[in-house]
This record gives C-alpha cells, structure tokens and sequence, in this order.
C-alpha cells in the first residue's frame, strides 16, 4: 500500500470533523444505515490476559444494554475476499446478507488502487462507510484522528472473546491491534477474524540440484553459506541472478519481509531500543550493514536486476513462473501450493523447499494484519459489531462463509461428509469464472478462533502445511506501529528518502556512508521531530 501523503493527511483531518459534526443524534444520517427493532442483552464482566488493554466502565457494567440489529451495513474492502466476477463471488455476498438478516453493502475498490479510495472516502461525508478495512499503518493514523469507533469494551464483551474458542497465540495478536487514539491511550479501534501471517524463503528443487545441493537438508543455515548457495545457483542456472522480489524494500510493514536474508536484523522504520525509547532504525547499524549486503547482491549478479523497477508483486510472480529467478521470499500456506501450482501449469518442475530462517534472521516476521474497523460515521455501532464484525469467529456457518465460501459453490463435502478440500467444485470449473482459490477471506492456519466443532478443512497440498509449520516455527511479530501528527504530516517525505537511499546503494551509485549522509541532510531535522513526538519530549 502507498504511505499517505500529506494531501490524504489533511482529507483525513477534514472528514474527522465534518463526522463530530453530522454523525450523532440523526435518525438516519449520511450511510443511509437503518435499524430494526431494539434487542436486549447484557454486559459480562471479563478478564483479559492482553497487557495492553486498559480498564473500562463497561466491564464492570451491570446494567442491560439495548444492541441495535441493523438493517443495512455498507461495507468498503479490498481484494482479500473472493472477486466480482470470479469464483461466483455474488453467491458469497447474498449467503452473507441471508445469513447475518442484514443488508451488507460492499464497496469493492480495485486492489491496487484501494490506498488512494481510502482517503477519498473519508473525505466524501456521503460515502464513509460503516466498516472499512485498513492496512496497519491507516489504521494508526486514522484511529488517532477520531475517524474510527473504540471497540475495545465491544470487543471485551463480545461472544468471540467469551467463548473459549480463541487459539493459544491469541492475546499475543490481540495485542498488536492496541493503537494510540485521540486521548493519547492505547485503545482497539479494529480487529482480524485471523492472524497476519508471514512469508518463508522458497527455493525450486530445480535449480538447487543444478548448483550441487542434492536434497533440502543441504541448504545454508547462515549468511556465509547463503552467499556461496547464491554464487552456485547464478553459475548452474545460466547466469540468471536466483534472486528476486517486488522492490529492494517493501512498501507496507514489515517493509524487509521479502528479503530477510540481507536485512538480516535491521528494520527501516522507527522502532524502540532496548531501553524503550523510539529511534530510527534505518540509521542503525544493523541498517548500513543490510544496505551493503543489498550492493553485494546486485554487484555480484545475485540479485535481479529489475529489482529496483519492479514492485509490483504479481509482475515478480508472473518471471517465477517464467523461470526467470529461482529463489522467491512469498506467503506461507496457500500461496505455496499456488507458487507450485502454477509452476507445473507452466510445464516446469514445480517441486519448491522452503528454506528455514538463516541464523542471522533467526524467524520470519508476522505481519500486522489489515484491520476491520467501524468508522465514527457509523450510526449503530454497537449493532455493527455484534451482529456483523463478532459473527466473523461464530464457530458456525458465518465463520464457513468468511472463510470457505459457499456450500455446493465454493467447497462441497468429502464422502465422510466431515471434511472438505478447500479447493473449487466442479460447479466453478469450466466456466466463464474460474480463478481457483483454497480460502476466501483467511485460511484454517491462520483463524484466531477454533469452529465449536471439528474445522472441516484436509489441506490440499502438503507443501500449504509444511510452509506454514515452518514459518510458525520460528515466527516473530513485526515491530509495532506509533503515529503522531507530525509522523502524519512528514511520513510521506521521510519514506521517499529511505527508498531513494536504498535504491542508490543497491545500484551502486552511492556508499553506505554517502547515502546515509544524504538522508540525513534531507530529512534528518523531521526524522528528530517525529522522534521528540514519539517519546514526548
């Protein structure tokens, strides 16, 4: 996703107070969501092991409170649940309404294109949606500009959280969701029915064979001997550099996740020291260390030589299935049966090792998941939380449609009638809409909470366990997100340079040293300020 620019900053601002102004006391106000007659429940005092969670009036609440079911949600999403016109998306979206007994609207930007309608929405008072999903670092600057509703005693009091159902690395996620709001405290302003999952190292068998590395047991286990492993694969496979990835540095935390190998334990962002304190971490050390082992690996012919250009992650897929590069950092899970997958429908061997963590890395990065978040245009929200965002974990048939699709449509049952497959039916095959997938909104790897009864779901491939048990192996949460108003204001500026420097040193057109230099001449006196508002100084 794009950092917002100052320009979005400034239309976030605005649509946060035209929202206090028209968004309260209206009986139906400007999304159009209308609600149905009162149920009633009651609160329930929980306890919560999160150390992030701060105290509410609503825990210890017995009073009933009166839920509002609504009648209609708009819904604003991107490209992570199945497609208008693929995979009989329409079927997915009408079970969801008939199930939840509301009318749920989606708005369904293009993917590549959904940084920029995010700010363009807020900025429309007559088009904020009730729910939107925000990639992490909207979601910390537009929690902490009031544009989103605080769901953390909703969330505390929710079924999801009360049902015993949350899988044991739960609360270390729940954690991650804790972001700063307007008052200065921490507070959950979003959640993910799932984990954020990571991305392993995958090497084709193939070209590993040629450079003399027989089995995947043979593989590097640290930098000296990746280095070499690299110099045998570009001289056994024609001279092709084996390594590629979309860009030398990501645009989205965790920004290094596709190539952990040479950033090792640097991270380009601000992050806290050992004492707590909020640094720079792309002037640190471990940082001019990973600039130089970029130059190494682009000098040395290791690293594709489009890797500056091409950054857009289907573009590098599409040369991996060419055969162009025989080393790709991707997902775990699924997308390893859908990297073999589409290998063999190129008519190459599609056999793929996913290599542990080197040393020097030690364990892949857990990314911050997307967060869905209720906006503070949302009339109801209360309502919307309960009977739309809790339902997501029900343990039931809600939970099958977010993560399965549609029965007969998108999954059938196996002969034992316990299990299915996850992968299309013959109902999609053969048609007009055919795009194949194992999952709709998240995978049975990554849910945050168990189904009552036995997940239905028999992996499909080996290699979709394999990559994901590796990876939860070693995994490692990517270092939090922090925002400030002059973060907002500068972001923008202080994440052009840090590309630029990494694009200079990589192509060797500046030292470590000079780049570094330059960064700080550029945006050293910002890069301070955003730190002094970091650390309240």
């Amino acid at each position: 996703m794009k950092k917002m620019t100052k320009k979005a900053v400034s239309l976030g601002l605005v649509a946060t107070m035209a929202l206090s102004m028209t968004a309260c006391n209206s009986a139906q106000g400007n999304n159009s969501t209308t609600t149905s007659a009162p149920e009633t429940t009651s609160t329930t005092e929980t306890t919560s092991t999160s150390t992030t969670e701060t105290t509410s009036t609503a825990e210890t609440s017995t009073e009933a409170a009166e839920v509002v079911k609504p009648d209609k949600i708009k819904v604003m999403w991107d490209g992570t649940i199945f497609k208008e016109g693929e995979n009989y998306a329409e079927d997915f979206y009408k079970a969801l309404s008939d199930k939840l007994g509301i009318d749920v609207e989606f708005t369904r930007p293009d993917h590549s294109g959904y940084a920029d309608q995010i700010m363009l929405a807020f900025a429309d008072k007559n088009n904020i949606p009730d729910v939107i999903i925000l990639p992490a670092s909207y979601y910390a600057s537009l929690a902490a500009n009031g544009a989103l509703w605080d769901m953390t005693d909703a969330w505390k009091n929710s079924d999801t959280y009360n049902s015993g159902r949350l899988v044991s690395i739960a609360d270390k996620i729940i954690d991650s969701w804790y972001v700063t709001g307007p008052d200065g405290e921490k507070h959950m302003y979003g959640m993910y029915p799932a984990r954020g999952n990571g991305t392993v190292t995958y090497v084709k068998a193939s070209w590993a064979k040629a450079a003399g590395y027989e089995t995947k047991e043979e593989l590097p286990t640290n930098w000296a001997d990746y280095q070499t492993f690299l110099l045998a694969l570009k001289e056994a496979n024609g001279g092709k550099a084996p390594v590629m990835a979309p860009g030398a540095i990501s645009s989205e935390a965790p920004y290094i996740n596709y190539l952990p190998e040479f950033y090792q334990d640097a991270y380009p962002d601000f992050i806290k020291d050992e004492n707590g304190e909020w640094i720079d971490g792309f002037t640190t050390d471990a940082m001019k260390d990973a600039l130089a082992r970029l130059a190494w690996g682009y000098s040395e012919g290791v690293l594709n030589a489009d890797i500056i250009t091409k950054t857009k992650t289907a573009d590098v897929r599409n040369m991996f299935y060419a055969d162009d590069f025989g080393i790709f950092n991707y997902w775990a899970g699924t997308w390893a049966y859908n990297l073999k997958n589409n290998l063999g429908k190129n008519g190459l061997d599609d056999e793929l090792w996913a290599l542990p963590a080197i040393d020097e890395v030690g364990g892949y990065y857990e990314r911050l998941s997307p967060m869905i978040c209720i906006t503070s245009a949302c009339e109801n929200p209360e309502g919307v939380f309960k009977y739309f965002i809790d339902t997501m974990l029900d343990g039931g048939d809600v939970q099958m449609l977010w993560m399965y699709g549609v029965e007969d449509v998108h999954y059938e049952w196996n002969e034992d009638g316990k299990t299915i497959t996850g992968l299309p039916t013959q109902n999609t095959a053969g048609t007009d809409k055919i795009t194949k997938t194992t999952k709709n909104l998240f995978e049975a790897n990554l849910k945050l909470a168990n189904f009552k009864d036995v997940d239905p779901y028999v992996s499909a491939d080996p290699v979709i366990e394999e990559s994901f048990e590796l990876f939860d192996s070693t995994a490692v949460m990517a270092p939090e997100v922090n925002m400030s108003d002059v973060y907002n204001d500068n972001s923008s500026e202080i994440w052009t340079y840090r590309k630029d420097v990494v694009a200079k040193v990589t192509l060797g057109e500046m030292t470590v040293d000079e780049a570094m230099d330059y960064y700080e001449e550029n945006v050293g006196e910002i890069v301070q300020e955003v730190l002094d508002s970091f650390n309240n100084k």
